[in-house]
């Protein structure tokens, strides 16, 4: 094996009584019983700076639909089976093979390694301790360290794109709204205070290109860890005003910017904030069918058309694989408010990412499904996502966030900057039109 960053663990019963062998972040080695999981061997690359899809001679093995889907339900989440049934027409999923193409830089699997002897939960259980870096929970114990490795994952340590997100209408048609975004971690940040800002896990700010109605609108965030001790930090620039504002309701279920409703504050990224008013419950592994090498859809040739359909994306631009996850649910603790009162969260065991969602609603039905389409950035050894997707199943509207059509250039990874970037007395400047 060419990646020398494996360990051995007793997985606390977890998966079993046995140790396995397991990559940095608790990911095992070795194929699944039947091989279409292959063993992991942690020296994917592919050629060039950009992101070419190197399986674009591959055909789909399976595909399964609304007429097939009973007898591949053992590999099918309960929010895919919820999609084939309400686009029975339309909806599909298409099985490709496995590549198993997650890889981090070393110094990131070190920190990782360094995380699974020292790192813990905050006393109240609210944010995490002992940590350095990203992947702070390897072998997970419990739901919440498995959802801390989530949002504590490795995203090229600072990252800056330009990305569209999509409101569908149930007809089919659909709105854009282009943002700017940059997000850096404290790695990457000149003047970051190791003691000031240590509850500080990244500045992220956003900046509206268009439509011209909301052009140089600005939202600042900085992203606390115990959201409870200190809960996160965010502003608002509008550009029409010229004016900065307190923006408190970036938060939770608090509504997210320009979604049209179809989007909470905290469904960003999957699942992005705090955890604080759910009880996690770690369900174990399973095999499914999840999104994975989506380099198709990561083209930035396409146009929005290509990629909204009705209903749902187009699906022949979607590529899944089966792959190992890690089940975690979420239940609205007493006395705790949310639109959502239950989440269901599948994270793929090689990068930590949410490949899938559920989200129920305060009556225990199940209201929208979450896709997020991964792909590897092989020019920063960085996992991350093409777009993800929301499904209102009950509206038939939907959501696609992070899009990166008709990009002029690549993410651009690894980049330093200067926390006076990320006050709000920047934004001003930032806002112009």
């Amino acid at each position: 094996m060419k990646n020398s960053f494996v360990l051995s663990w007793l997985l606390f019963g977890c998966l079993s009584a046995q140790a396995q062998e397991l990559t940095a972040v608790g990911a095992e080695v070795a194929a699944n019983a039947d091989g279409s999981i292959p063993a992991w061997t942690g020296d994917f690359k592919a050629a060039g700076q950009d992101l070419s899809d190197p399986f674009a001679g591959e055909s789909a093995r399976l595909r399964i639909g609304a007429d097939n889907f009973h007898a591949h339900r053992a590999h099918l989440t309960d929010g895919q089976i919820a999609m084939l049934q309400r686009y029975p027409d339309s909806y599909f999923i298409d099985v490709y093979p496995t590549h198993r193409t997650a890889v981090l830089p070393e110094p990131v699997q070190e920190l990782a390694k360094y995380n699974a002897r020292n790192a813990r939960l905050s006393a109240d259980a609210n944010g995490v301790e002992g940590y350095r870096g990203y992947y702070p929970f390897p072998v997970p114990r419990n739901g919440l360290e498995a959802v801390w490795n989530h949002f504590m994952r490795y995203r090229g340590g600072s990252l800056n794109r330009d990305q569209v997100q999509v409101v569908a209408q149930a007809n089919g048609s659909y709105s854009e709204v282009r943002i700017k975004e940059q997000v850096v971690w404290p790695e990457n940040l000149d003047g970051y205070d190791e003691v000031g800002d240590r509850n500080v896990m990244l500045y992220a700010k956003q900046i509206v290109a268009a439509p011209s109605r909301l052009a140089g609108n600005i939202l600042l965030v900085h992203e606390t860890v115990n959201q409870v001790e200190q809960p996160r930090l965010a502003w608002m620039y509008n550009a029409g005003q010229r004016r900065v504002r307190r923006a408190p309701q970036v938060a939770y279920d608090g509504p997210g910017t320009a979604a049209d409703g179809l989007r909470t504050s905290d469904n960003a990224d999957m699942y992005s904030g705090s955890p604080d008013r759910y009880d996690w419950k770690l369900e174990g592994k399973r095999e499914i069918y999840i999104p994975y090498n989506n380099f198709r859809l990561a083209d930035p040739a396409l146009s929005v058309a290509d990629v909204a359909g009705k209903g749902h994306i187009n699906q022949g631009l979607a590529r899944y694989e089966k792959h190992r996850v890690w089940k975690v649910v979420g239940e609205l603790k007493s006395g705790k408010r949310h639109i959502y009162n239950k989440r269901v969260l599948y994270l793929d065991e090689d990068t930590w990412q949410i490949a899938l969602a559920e989200h129920y609603d305060n009556r225990g039905e199940l209201w929208r499904v979450s896709e997020g389409f991964h792909v590897q950035f092989t020019y920063a050894d960085t996992p991350w996502y093409a777009a993800e997707a929301i499904y209102d199943l009950n509206s038939s509207r939907y959501l696609i966030y992070g899009l990166l059509v008709d990009a002029q250039q690549p993410i651009e990874f690894g980049f330093r900057a200067s926390k006076s970037e990320y006050q709000p007395a920047a934004l001003r400047h930032l806002g112009v039109k």
